[in-house]
């Protein structure tokens, strides 16, 4: 073995060693919670006993005092949320005269 394959063979696996990568951690955890305008003014869903708002495509409760959420949704609030409709809106349809409102989904 010659000097140079001798060096590789011991920085090479010491390079690797020192450049892999470990576990990421974040340093700043941001938590947006609904705001208290926008919990006094929806209708809660309740779920495991207390209540639920879907808010900014997530559910959040109240636990201890802190705003928590569910980072998968729940199979009940899923199915709950799949039945809300949207009122539906009216058009104006036709010409000057004899126009109709028409509902549209």
């Amino acid at each position: 073995m010659s000097i140079m394959t001798k060096a590789l063979a011991f920085v090479i696996p010491a390079a690797l060693a020192l450049g892999t990568a470990g576990e990421a951690r974040a340093q700043i955890v941001v938590t947006v919670e609904p705001p208290a305008a926008y919990i006094a003014t929806v209708q809660p869903e309740y779920f495991e006993g207390r209540p639920v708002y879907w808010y900014n495509n997530s559910w959040y409760y109240r636990d201890h005092g802190r705003w928590s959420y569910y980072r998968s949704e729940p199979g009940f609030l899923r199915e709950r949320r799949s039945h809300w409709v949207a009122a539906p809106r009216r058009e104006y349809r036709g010409g000057n005269w004899g126009g109709r409102y028409h509902y549209r989904r």
